[in-house]
């Protein structure tokens, strides 16, 4: 039988906890509001979908190539990440100097997607351990996969009202803030190595 309580529950877990998305996430919605997040987390969406379809339809592929592209991926991933945190500590919270372009904005969380290794990761072990045991069909796969980044996306959508709410509350603290956010996205680095 399905496991559909632990199934539900690692999919909470794995993307309500920070990680790349909703940390990128808060930070926008810090700067411009929830509203001109979407334009973003659309592309987190787009992406997460392909990712997690790769993932579920070559997972017994992907499995024999993760020790030959792990560490070209955790490289990327580092570099990527670090230049985030880079990227955060240096920002302001000026809404009017921030606000980024719909197609920038889109374009940016479809990429990051690709260097995401959270998103793999989870990804494989759910389809691995949860739904490949049960299910094989290309139908169950994909809707699994499809569950999967709407399952990420909804959660950076909570950090990014999450993040649209700090803005008021915290708007004096625009250093704290862009620390706390850019040592989170540093300990996502490390996190790939240890």
């Amino acid at each position: 039988m399905f496991p559909v309580t632990s199934f539900l529950l690692y999919t909470f877990v794995t993307s309500i906890t920070p990680g790349p998305n909703n940390i990128m996430s808060m930070s926008l919605g810090l700067k411009v509001g929830f509203r001109k997040t979407l334009y973003f987390n659309a592309g987190v969406l787009t992406g997460f979908c392909i990712i997690t379809l790769l993932c579920a339809f070559f997972c017994a592929k992907l499995n024999e190539w993760i020790p030959e592209i792990r560490l070209p991926m955790l490289v990327l991933g580092t570099i990527y990440l670090i230049w985030l945190a880079v990227k955060i500590l240096r920002s302001t919270y000026d809404t009017k100097a921030v606000e980024p372009k719909k197609g920038q904005a889109y374009l940016s969380g479809l990429l990051l997607q690709f260097v995401n290794v959270k998103v793999m990761v989870s990804a494989i072990v759910s389809i691995q351990m949860f739904v490949l045991p049960y299910y094989q069909s290309t139908e169950a796969l994909a809707a699994f996969a499809i569950f999967i980044a709407i399952a990420g996306t909804s959660c950076n959508l909570v950090w990014s009202g999450f993040g649209s709410v700090a803005s008021r509350l915290f708007a004096n603290h625009t250093k704290l803030i862009n620390t706390i956010l850019a040592i989170s996205l540093v300990f996502c680095a490390a996190g790939f190595w240890f």
